[in-house]
């Protein structure tokens, strides 16, 4: 299994520790967030509130599938790049 990912419009993503999902390493914006779903390569999409106090960040997690190959893409919703 590659180790990174290139994801349309997002850049690189890279295998994360567990090896079960894509992450990428800069936040996405809440509309580059809503914007994977306009997608055809993104089949579902789940998003996570951030923690009251601060310490959890919001995230995103996709169930996606490019050249024939399902991944699951995860990252945080915050500034963005």
């Amino acid at each position: 299994m590659n180790t990174l990912k290139e994801v349309p419009g997002l850049g690189i993503a890279r295998l994360d520790r567990g090896g079960l999902a894509y992450r990428l390493s800069e936040p996405l914006t809440i509309d580059e967030v809503a914007g994977l779903l306009r997608e055809t390569w993104c089949r579902r999409l789940t998003v996570s509130d951030a923690s009251a106090d601060g310490r959890c960040p919001a995230e995103f997690r996709a169930l996606c599938e490019l050249d024939g190959e399902p991944f699951v893409l995860v990252g945080r919703i915050g500034e963005g790049s």
